[in-house]
């Protein structure tokens, strides 16, 4: 009996030891697969601001008005209808200033000519406070345009752009909230006309006339059938 129970004692001991192994092994496992994923969202991030800084340093910006490379035209006669907004058109003369582009008074010193129509601007609000107050809303800015061609008085382009945004209302800082507001709206702007002058810089690039083809005249000499006389 006393064998009996010594024998049942070892094997309560082993039996912890062995629960004891597992335990510590897994803890071991779900430490290790913890370690990795978080080695792994490391350098995923530095891999990403190593990209971004060299992005910076070849003079490529993420955001921002930027040069969209060489134009198509060099002088321009801007038209702006009635409601289009101020931003728009502050981007617009700023994007082809940047360009090279001219801006002309008169439309016979102009190889081009842009017509913004009125723009497009709505609001939807999306979230709410518990006492109605708007804490998020959607945002969409849509600006029609048309390019024409003064030479032939032929319309290259005629479409519109779009640019969304997503904002969060602080209902404490309404001040800054506002500030906000104004800055998205430029940023909308600038999105619009970037979109803008490369379409209308393609559909330019379209109606240049390409390389044309000179018929060669022939310079094989002409031979006139003659008749042999007879006899």
């Amino acid at each position: 009996m006393l064998k009996d129970t010594q024998y049942d004692i070892n094997k309560a001991f082993k039996s912890d030891n062995v629960i004891m192994k597992t335990s510590v092994f897994k803890n071991d496992q779900a430490w290790s697969i913890r370690f990795w994923r978080l080695m792994s969202i490391t350098l995923l991030m530095s891999l990403l601001v190593m990209m971004t800084a060299g992005l910076n340093g070849c003079g490529f910006h993420l955001r921002g008005l930027d040069r969209i490379g060489y134009m198509q035209f060099k002088t321009v006669k801007l038209q702006s209808l009635a409601g289009v907004r101020p931003e728009i058109e502050q981007a617009m003369r700023s994007q082809l200033a940047q360009s090279g582009v001219q801006l002309v008074d008169s439309l016979a010193a102009a190889e081009l000519q842009i017509i913004l129509q009125p723009t497009l601007y709505k609001v939807n609000r999306t979230a709410y406070s518990g006492l109605g107050d708007t804490t998020a809303e959607f945002m969409s800015m849509e600006q029609p345009f048309s390019a024409i061609l003064v030479a032939t008085d032929e319309t290259i382009v005629s479409s519109s752009a779009q640019a969304y945004r997503d904002r969060q209302i602080d209902t404490a800082a309404l001040l800054a909230a506002n500030s906000e507001l104004g800055s998205i709206h430029r940023e909308m702007a600038e999105d619009l006309v970037m979109n803008i002058m490369e379409r209308i810089n393609r559909a330019m690039l379209k109606a240049s006339p390409g390389p044309k083809i000179v018929p060669v005249e022939s310079t094989l000499p002409t031979i006139t059938p003659t008749t042999v006389p007879t006899d």
